[in-house]
């Protein structure tokens, strides 16, 4: 698929996630490997975020620091890429607890898909620094997990909200714990601005 086609099908994937998610999840059914998930879909739109924090980041400052901006953009783009692979881990762990079967696939395409509202948000943000109160849009993911979690996982019916609770509180950890050191990393070399 040429570099055009690629990235139609990615902005019409991403369309329908955010339009028709319970069609969506239930027509989710293509097999593909995990690793396409990743990086047909998840890696371009983070690559996407950090472009935008990068570019953002020279726009707002006065005085313009391009080591910062590339720091601060590989910093949100590393940040993503590891929450998602210890998402996708230990929400695929976590399926043995409640009676279900590890699936790698339908566990990365759950995360994946669900990060999308985060991820547009954290564009804007990033790009626009001062529409932080934008940020509350990307609890639209919370919503998608849900959904995904009913259309997409074999979990018997009564285990499906203990299951969703649990992977949604191992989500915000890894999230908190990530940004946490990763912004204590930034501080140590760029005290000023991080």
């Amino acid at each position: 698929m040429d570099f055009k086609g690629r990235y139609q099908l990615l902005f019409q994937t991403c369309a329908n996630v955010l339009m028709e998610p319970n069609k969506f999840w239930r027509g989710e059914k293509e097999e593909v490997e995990p690793e396409s998930v990743f990086s047909n879909y998840f890696l371009p739109l983070v690559l996407l975020v950090g472009l935008a924090v990068f570019t953002g980041e020279l726009i707002k400052g006065s005085e313009v620091l391009f080591s910062y901006a590339v720091a601060k953009s590989v910093r949100e783009v590393i940040s993503y890429v590891l929450q998602f692979y210890l998402s996708v881990y230990l929400l695929n762990e976590l399926l043995t607890s409640v009676g279900g079967g590890k699936n790698k696939l339908l566990v990365t395409r759950l995360v994946a898909y669900s990060f999308l509202p985060f991820l547009m948000v954290s564009f804007l943000t990033g790009l626009f620094p001062g529409l932080y109160i934008l940020s509350a849009l990307g609890l639209y993911g919370i919503f998608l997990f849900v959904q995904g979690v009913k259309g997409s996982l074999n979990i018997v019916p009564e285990n499906q909200n203990r299951y969703t609770m649990l992977a949604l509180l191992l989500i915000f950890l890894i999230f908190i714990l990530l940004n946490v050191f990763s912004w204590k990393l930034l501080q140590a070399f760029y005290g000023y601005g991080a």
